[in-house]
């Protein structure tokens, strides 16, 4: 009778032992993992637009930004990627935790002369402490004297904009970069230009056999009217004159040509092939190759089909 009440009464206080044993124990795990962090670990993110960025951790970061550094010689180029953009993170080549940037953030702070608050919470605001060639390049970023474009890399797709469900132009995103194939600022405009085969009688355009290649469109936008997205810029071309998304007659792929022209740095160019230019649907070619037309009731009086040169 004894030995049982020993062992009920005995019971427990056993496992709140070894609950406040535990607890003790992840308290040092994440003490452990915090003092392993290298404030000048090499961090790795990558965006939702697919970008990567690559460097080290800046004291700038708070809870609504990572400031990534990256040096150029004697200067230190800063560069803010939001928290809600970053999709996969790196630091020292081993995959890790948004936890584990937070706590390694907190380090930096502190390693700069902030006071160290607790693990969870971030100091918001610069370092005490800022480096100079950190700031020197935000002005230099801010200034006239951003890193001249060197190239534009783009990528431009279908759009629809407004109520209807038809298809309204295409939308560019493109990005002036540097000699490095960095993100740089740039004025000026864009010029673009849309070409693609539009059918024709073969009596017409005999050596076209029965299509010609043509512009169908042309576009200048200044950059200025474009919408920012990330490090890129994203302009829309609405379909003129010629619509490829209510003419069958237009070929469904084009070329996109286009020019980023910057005063004072030149006119750098890009083109993009076989952009698609209306949606594919295979229900309606099913339609087509049964005889049917392709749009339904008064969706495209004038739809003629098109038929491949």
């Amino acid at each position: 009778m004894y030995d049982s009440m020993t062992s009920i009464s005995i019971a427990p206080v056993g496992v709140a032992f070894l609950f406040v044993i535990g607890s003790f124990l992840s308290l040092a795990t994440g003490h452990v993992l915090a003092q392993d962090l290298d404030p000048s670990a090499i961090v790795e993110l990558t965006t939702a637009s697919g970008r990567t960025f690559r460097g080290k951790i800046s004291p700038k970061s708070d809870f609504n930004t990572v400031h990534i550094t990256t040096n150029r010689g004697s200067i230190a180029l800063s560069r803010p990627i939001s928290w809600t953009a970053i999709r996969h993170l790196t630091i020292n080549e081993l995959p890790a935790s948004f936890e584990k940037l937070a706590m390694l953030i907190t380090k930096v702070q502190t390693m700069e002369g902030q006071p160290e608050g607790p693990v969870d919470v971030i100091t918001i605001g610069p370092s005490l402490a800022p480096r100079e060639n950190e700031v020197a390049v935000e002005q230099m970023e801010a200034g006239p004297t951003t890193a001249p474009v060197s190239s534009v890399s783009s990528w431009a797709t279908f759009k629809n904009w407004d109520s209807d469900p038809s298809v309204d132009g295409l939308e560019i995103t493109f990005t002036p970069e540097d000699s490095q194939g960095l993100p740089t600022a740039a004025r000026g405009h864009l010029e673009a230009e849309l070409y693609t085969f539009q059918k024709a009688s073969f009596s017409s355009v005999p050596h076209g056999q029965g299509a010609r290649f043509m512009k169908i469109g042309s576009w200048r936008i200044p950059l200025n009217q474009t919408i920012p997205r990330y490090d890129s810029r994203v302009a829309r071309l609405p379909y003129q004159a010629i619509s490829p998304a209510t003419d069958g007659s237009v070929s469904p792929l084009g070329t996109l040509v286009i020019k980023l022209v910057v005063p004072g740095q030149g006119t750098f160019s890009a083109s993009m092939e076989d952009v698609r230019l209306r949606p594919y649907s295979s229900l309606r070619d099913a339609n087509v190759l049964r005889g049917n037309s392709r749009f339904y009731g008064d969706e495209n009086p004038r739809y003629m089909p098109y038929t491949t040169p």
